[in-house]
């Protein structure tokens, strides 16, 4: 059950912390994938990271 719970989990915003509803995704300075919402859009654009 926890593999199925950790497959299926929606994450939270790497910039706010709030669930995205449809995100976008970028890579961080870490070359980590994080979701971004459409509200933390510019400031990942203003942040330079790079889009998936």
């Amino acid at each position: 059950m926890k593999l199925l719970t950790r497959i299926f989990r929606r994450k939270n915003c790497g910039i706010c912390g709030k669930k995205p509803v449809n995100p976008s995704y970028y890579y961080n300075d870490k070359d980590e994938k994080i979701p971004v919402c459409f509200q933390c859009v510019p400031y990942a654009e203003r942040r330079a990271y790079r889009k998936v």
